[in-house]
């Protein structure tokens, strides 16, 4: 050899891809534990210890960089075919050809911010000497960095901070050209997503965002947590034109990993299409003089032990506490009697609904007369179980292969980390890979508990929140639903050009990926089967050529059964998961974009109809492919749940999805209170037969008004409708507007303009 690096061909990823392309933070990881695993002089540091760094720039604020710098070599695949080079029964290689020539030599040069995302326009960066590796012979002279701001290329000195203020958020490009002693350049380009803090906010767009620690504490022991700590929550104000906050409506954010949304993000959620164009649902309420206030889960670091908490994935007591804080603030910051409404899509039902349970149960006046719940999953989420067990083991099951080390797929970590293993994910997933898991490498499901099986802290919140009133529901406001799922049992479709129906036991992966010479990985996933069968859900099998020396072929398979009184829950109707979501960090090249261009859908079944129904269940028996009867506002026998009213689709729609169906029967719930079918006058003798209308509006007299001049507007004030006509006992006038609140007004030749709100359905 003549680098002292042996980097044996990797069956997942060709790291000198990395020298082609824009990388991240967790490609430098994958190229750096490569480095590390093969110097054969034991010069670098562990990757823990890289990642620390990271850790530590939460609670510093300045960004590490980092610069990997290598030459190293490999088996040539003729030395392998050859048998030029083998392995003995104590793992050692042994040189068997010594005519042949067994390497290739190749080099890798990257650089990065050891951090994919960081909040804040002013951004400090450091590249401290130690996180400089270069085991060449060919020092590193000269190094600029053009960080993406504007100003260009920078010379760099080590140890110091650098200070950068962008102009604006977003996806930045870092640009590393580095100059070696004997003169070659090397130009190298990362990645950074740069987003705004609230004091950016405040200064360039004149938003106000307010940080609290929550002062109510929830007990999180029987989780294990030895101490209770506060939250951290953070809210904006989104007042209506009279600058008032006298008509509160909050909305609570749910599910999310990385606080991807912010608080802009969780206002667009309430984004529709209306014709065509783009309509918001809180701007509708604002412009009726209702206020939106949102609440959203930061992620931010406790330093009383110092630990770093993503506040979208947190315990889900830990967030319905400081709701009930932002309740207790905005009661008495708000003026006149007008109530609550609140507001709670995804996770963020669940937790308005803990924290409203919460409320009465110890006589705290949350002052709230209606509570929407969102496509929320008060009996559970879904992930499937065989997505679960093969990004597990693509993450962390694969390293323990000797002389090739450690092959985990960095990227796939945060899935697991981040989001499949985090509180809130534990707490809502009706089947979760942890408990199927008993063998010590962590990864292999045992196959005698294929059974769904929650997670025990799933056990303990639907105890706590169905403890804390009768019902386990908020009692004292009205409670509605709207639910993205089929509300009748409809299935959803694969991706092919027929869009076929997925029905349980549907095979919606199968792909036989070539890595490298001499290695295939061939993947299949499966959806959960019918009742009362089994079948194999997950199946991995790391193939490699019978020539091939260096690591024994890896088979993972799981196995996943249906209660008898269930199909599997995959198949079942449901708000729908955009798998592009789960995925979209992630580099679409290479091991991953295969897998994702092999599927056979873009969803799958996350919030199932009869979850966020909440459909009463006995003895936990329950049925995922259960069909409600009918799509009204009254209770069937078999279908009893505890909302006054809900809207339910026909098909299947993407979780948290409004359309102008759903937003009809949201702004019908909001505004009850405020529609009527008088004409404003108490004694008027005008009046109409029902509010909201569809397609007909009947106006009802006791006289007859000649030339009376009927108008309607929209919120924007722009005329839709009118005409002049006769009103006489009873005057039915088609109408043929769009869904959506207008201003109807009615002009007489007796009396004076008279105006009334109007929802068209």
């Amino acid at each position: 050899m003549e680098t002292s690096v042996l980097i044996p061909s990797s069956p997942i990823l060709d790291i000198t891809d990395y020298n082609k392309k824009t990388i991240n933070t967790s490609n430098f990881y994958q190229a750096y534990k490569a480095i590390a695993h093969g110097d054969l002089q034991n010069r670098l540091k562990p990757l823990s210890s890289i990642k620390a760094t990271e850790k530590e720039s939460y609670f510093t604020n300045i960004i590490p960089l980092a610069i990997l710098h290598s030459e190293f070599e490999s088996f040539t695949n003729e030395a392998l075919q050859n048998n030029a080079v083998s392995r003995d029964s104590e793992g050692y290689l042994i040189r068997n050809n010594f005519q042949e020539n067994l390497f290739k030599r190749e080099h890798i040069s990257i650089a990065s911010p050891l951090r994919s995302q960081k909040r804040g326009l002013l951004t400090t960066y450091n590249l401290s000497e130690e996180n400089i590796i270069n085991t060449t012979s060919n020092p590193i002279n000269l190094i600029e960095i053009d960080f993406n701001d504007d100003l260009g290329f920078r010379n760099i000195n080590t140890n110091e901070n650098i200070t950068v203020n962008y102009l604006e958020a977003g996806e930045k490009n870092i640009i590393f050209r580095l100059t070696l002693s004997d003169n070659t350049v090397i130009t190298r380009t990362a990645t950074i997503n740069i987003t705004y803090s609230n004091e950016d906010l405040e200064q360039h767009y004149n938003r106000s965002i307010t940080t609290f620690t929550g002062s109510t504490i929830a007990d999180l022991s029987p989780y294990g947590e030895t101490t209770s700590h506060p939250g951290v929550g953070e809210y904006e104000l989104f007042l209506s034109s009279d600058n008032i906050l006298d008509k509160p409506i909050f909305l609570v954010d749910g599910f999310d990993p990385g606080d991807g949304r912010r608080i802009s993000g969780i206002y667009e959620l309430l984004n529709f299409e209306s014709d065509g164009t783009t309509s918001n649902l809180g701007d509708l309420v604002r412009e009726e003089g209702y206020d939106i206030i949102i609440l959203n889960f930061p992620v931010y670091t406790r330093l009383s032990d110092t630990t770093i908490i993503d506040g979208g994935v947190d315990f889900i007591e830990r967030n319905a506490m400081l709701l009930v804080d932002l309740i207790n603030l905005i009661n008495l910051q708000k003026i006149g009697t007008n109530q609550n409404v609140i507001i709670g899509p995804s996770m963020g039902g669940l937790i308005s609904r803990y924290a409203l349970n919460y409320m009465e149960n110890v006589n705290m006046n949350h002052d709230t007369r209606l509570w929407i719940s969102f496509d929320s999953p008060h009996h559970g989420a879904n992930v499937p179980i065989g997505f679960q067990h093969q990004f597990n083991f693509l993450a962390f099951g694969l390293d323990d292969f000797w002389v090739l080390g450690d092959q985990n797929v960095e990227e796939l970590q945060p899935i697991i980390n981040g989001m499949l293993t985090s509180s809130a994910a534990r707490q809502m997933l009706t089947d979760q890979f942890e408990p199927h898991i008993t063998n010590s490498d962590g990864v292999t499901f045992n196959s005698s508990l294929s059974l769904p099986r929650a997670h025990n802290h799933k056990s303990i919140l639907d105890s706590r929140i169905n403890a804390l009133t009768d019902s386990g529901f908020p009692e004292l406001p009205r409670k509605v639903s709207i639910i993205n799922g089929s509300g009748s049992n409809n299935r959803y479709q694969d991706n092919s050009a027929a869009s076929n129906d997925l029905v349980p036991g549907s095979q919606i992966l199968n792909a036989d990926i070539n890595i490298m010479t001499g290695a295939d990985l061939k993947v299949q996933t499966y959806f959960t089967p019918n009742a009362g069968s089994q079948l194999t859900t997950s199946k991995v099998h790391l193939d490699f050529a019978w020539w091939f020396p260096l690591a024994n072929d890896r088979v993972n398979n799981a196995s996943s059964s249906s209660f008898s009184y269930s199909n599997g829950i995959d198949a079942a109707s449901g708000g729908l998961f955009d798998i592009g979501g789960l995925t979209e960090d992630l580099d679409t090249n290479g091991l991953v974009g295969e897998f994702l261009n092999a599927l056979k859908t873009d969803f799958f079944n996350f919030i199932p109809t009869v979850s966020a129904m909440a459909f009463q269940i006995t003895s936990n028996e329950i049925n995922w492919f259960h069909t409600p009867t009918g799509i009204t506002s009254s209770r069937g026998i078999n279908n009893i749940t505890p909302f006054d009213a809900w809207y339910m689709p026909q098909e299947n729609e993407p979780h948290v999805t409004l359309t102008e169906q759903n937003v009809d029967f949201a702004l019908n719930e909001i505004f009850q209170e405020t529609l009527s079918t008088n004409i404003l006058q108490p004694n008027s003798t005008i009046r109409l037969t029902q509010n909201p209308v569809r397609n007909n509006l009947t106006i009802l007299s006791s006289h007859q008004y000649d030339n009376t001049k009927i108008s309607i507007v929209d919120t924007t004030g722009k005329l839709v409708y009118t005409q002049t006509l006769t009103l006489n006992k009873q005057t039915s006038i088609p109408i043929n507007i769009a869904s959506g609140l207008y201003i109807l007004n009615i002009e007489t030749q007796n009396t004076q303009s008279l105006r009334i709100k109007l929802l068209v359905k």
